[in-house]
């Protein structure tokens, strides 16, 4: 009797600590210099991913402070997120001050009391779906790319980015996608965004569905996976962060 109490607490007290993981924030951070980043003003951006379910912490924003971008990439929310969870989170996401675009992910679609892309449209949400869009920060212009495998707007190729000789940044939701680009493809982008996977969300004795969230650095490309900061299914987390980024990225140009 006595061991099967222990256990019972033990499997308690691994649950909690579990759900805390899930609702503590990371707030990972990266500063770093470019070559082919020739703006002598800084680029700021705010990236989340894999929101589904959770309300956005407002405290988490407040040390994020303000920042010229804005991108959510994939999974804001899922089948159960209701209306004003929505409006709730893109309301203080506003409140960095940046342009805020959106990339669709694969549970974006279980969305189906209301319209999403309707939704986002209404609150001034810039969609990326298989499109591009030039974006001036302080004249220098930054070519922002979305590829949604998901097909929530028709599917284009990459042929235009060729098109462009400013620096690129490239969301995409699914870093699988990316990976099995074209390499010619590939090295048109300087800043490759991602999440999707969770990292594994829950790995036991480091052991998970997919590999642990994290930076890559390949010459003058940046790639990001991110562990997301919501969860799918069960609000738990093991041996993953529910994390969210700033990056600010300098010219290394700029005397």
């Amino acid at each position: 009797m006595g061991i099967a109490v222990m256990t019972v607490a033990l499997l308690l007290c691994l649950l909690f600590y579990m759900y805390f993981n899930a609702q503590n924030d990371y707030l990972d951070v990266k500063e770093w210099e470019d070559q082919t980043f020739t703006s002598e003003h800084p680029l700021r951006i705010f990236f989340i991913s894999d929101v589904h379910n959770r309300v956005i912490n407002e405290k988490t924003l407040a040390k994020v402070g303000e920042v010229d971008l804005i991108i959510v990439g994939g999974d804001l929310v899922d089948q159960r997120t209701r209306l004003d969870k929505i409006k709730f989170n893109l309301k203080s996401l506003k409140q960095l001050n940046g342009d805020i675009f959106f990339i669709p992910g694969n549970n974006d679609h279980e969305l189906v009391d209301h319209d999403l892309l309707g939704v986002l449209s209404q609150e001034g949400i810039g969609v990326l779906s298989n499109e591009d869009y030039v974006f001036f920060h302080h004249d220098t212009p930054i070519v922002l790319s979305g590829i949604d495998p998901y097909f929530m707007k028709p599917r284009r190729t990459l042929s235009a980015v060729d098109d462009f000789k400013d620096y690129q940044i490239l969301c995409i939701h699914d870093p699988f996608v990316y990976r099995n680009m074209n390499k010619e493809d590939q090295k048109n982008f300087n800043l490759i965004l991602s999440g999707h996977t969770h990292g594994g969300q829950i790995r036991l004795f480091g052991f998970g569905p997919y590999q642990r969230g994290g930076w890559v650095r390949k010459g003058n490309r940046s790639e990001l996976v991110s562990e997301g900061y919501g969860t799918s299914l069960l609000p738990l987390r093991l041996g993953t962060k529910a994390e969210c980024h700033k990056i600010t990225i300098h010219s290394s140009n700029v005397v």
